[in-house]
């Protein structure tokens, strides 16, 4: 058991310091600390529209949604390395040859995933956000938010775990359990009160430490934990599974579109591939479901912020994923055989993603719709599209083909931060000045233009 612990620590250390080299990849928790650090220096500034405890509020479900999101990728893991490295196995996928359960596989897998992501995100932005508070003079203990932040990110990752292992037994009938969860959600949330969010387990044990918390903290995630270890679901197909061939008509559908035949073989790879649905579902559409619930409450504790703009800007945000999807999912050696160069299938990608954004603009549409604000829609969608424009444009000029791998670059990663972050924020502040200040977002649209064909330049001289 503590051997194969050992072995997966060694093993997903190998695999990033690959990519990016020791050193890379070591600095990578020094820039999440920079990070939190420069946002805990922030406070000077907005310590006057914002109390400590808000700020704590504000941190901790940071950290839930980032587990929820560290959970849906979950679901996408095994897919991406069978088809991105084909040529190797991993110790998680080698449980009809190593004479250990399945089971105990999982669990040393999942306490590898937490502690891994605890030394690379929690911890480093721990440390840097307690450090920067010192010097405003905000007082923070810093051990009881370790703890209380590293409790939050590990409740939303068992929860989407749990909603995986629901996913895999049902299959598409957990569409339908996932549908009734969102509507119950709702109707328990109709009355929420800002005051109640001070009620995540987590937050209430960081204020008010008690046993009873920290038992309820743990029960939050082992219950879930253990229930998708019990129940988890292997998958070995004995036969093969035949398709009729569709391409050709997919591809006919899409013809408007200047590489229709590429979008085609992308979206049969994604339908077909393991998850199918359940990768939007997931990775995509519980954050975004999870976001539109809580944030209208969250926001009451700031005020002046435009919760639409707010939405707009972080769903544009989230919405690049979609691009990492779309290259995870390929493999590219088969592209070597063709007369194509990077940028020919770079554009390939970006016509699908352009495609795929019809889903965040569905929700985004949705949400004005339930806001009662159709006057503001031109404005919302201006911005959601604009900035979805822009931080795709960044992820591609920085990444190329190998966005997820790459972005574990200290270096790579701090640039990524200092070309959005900026530009986020500063969008949310135009909004929150005066709303018709949203309208300068379509400056974007001609610097994600620019910023796409200095990628195309960039990565023009690699092969595929």
């Amino acid at each position: 058991m503590l051997e194969l612990f050992r072995s997966m620590m060694k093993e997903e250390w190998r695999m990033h310091s690959s990519f990016f080299g020791d050193r890379g990849f070591a600095f990578f928790p020094l820039v999440i600390a920079a990070v939190s650090m420069l946002l805990s220096l922030s406070m000077v500034l907005f310590g006057r529209i914002i109390s400590q405890a808000e700020v704590l509020l504000g941190l901790h479900y940071l950290f839930l949604f980032m587990g929820c999101m560290v959970g849906g990728f979950g679901l996408l893991g095994r897919e991406v390395m069978n088809r991105r490295f084909g040529q190797l196995s991993l110790l998680a996928y080698c449980s009809r040859t190593l004479p250990v359960s399945e089971r105990v596989i999982f669990s040393n897998f999942v306490v590898k995933d937490v502690i891994y992501y605890f030394f690379l995100y929690v911890l480093p932005f721990t440390s840097g956000f307690a450090a920067g508070a010192l010097l405003t003079g905000w007082q923070y203990s810093f051990f009881l938010l370790l703890i209380t932040l590293f409790l939050s990110f590990c409740i939303g990752l068992s929860l989407v775990f749990l909603l995986s292992t629901i996913y895999a037994h049902l299959g598409k009938k957990a569409l339908l359990v996932l549908l009734l969860i969102a509507v119950a959600l709702l109707f328990m949330f109709r009355d929420l009160r800002s005051a109640d969010f001070y009620a995540l387990p987590s937050l209430a044990f960081y204020l008010e430490p008690s046993v009873n918390l920290l038992v309820t903290c743990l029960a939050l995630i082992m219950v879930p934990s253990m229930i998708s270890i019990i129940f988890i679901k292997v998958d070995y197909p004995q036969s093969q599974k035949h398709y009729s061939n569709s391409f050709s008509k997919i591809a006919g559908k899409l013809g408007f579109y200047g590489y229709s035949h590429f979008m085609a073989k992308d979206y049969l790879d994604f339908s077909r591939s393991e998850g199918g649905p359940g990768k939007i579902v997931f990775s995509f559409l519980v954050p975004v479901a999870l976001l539109w619930l809580f944030l209208p409450q969250l926001l009451k504790v700031v005020s002046g912020l435009d919760i639409l703009v707010v939405f707009a800007v972080v769903v544009g945000m989230m919405a690049s994923t979609m691009y990492n999807w779309l290259v995870e999912f390929d493999m590219f050696g088969s592209y070597s055989f063709l007369p194509l160069t990077v940028p020919d299938v770079l554009k390939s990608k970006l016509n699908s993603y352009s495609l795929l954004n019809v889903i965040p603009l569905g929700v985004v549409l949705l949400t004005v719709l339930r806001a009662g604000r159709l006057q503001d829609m031109f404005h919302i969608v201006l911005l959601f599209v604009a900035v979805s424009m822009y931080v795709v444009s960044i992820t591609v000029y920085l990444t190329g083909l190998n966005t997820s791998f790459t972005l574990y670059s200290a270096g790579t990663f701090t640039t990524y931060l200092l070309a959005i972050g900026p530009v986020v924020l500063g969008m949310i502040f135009l909004g929150q000045l005066n709303f018709q200040f949203v309208l300068a977002a379509v400056l974007l649209v001609p610097v994600s233009v620019y910023v796409l064909k200095r990628a195309f330049v960039k990565w023009s001289g690699l092969e595929v």
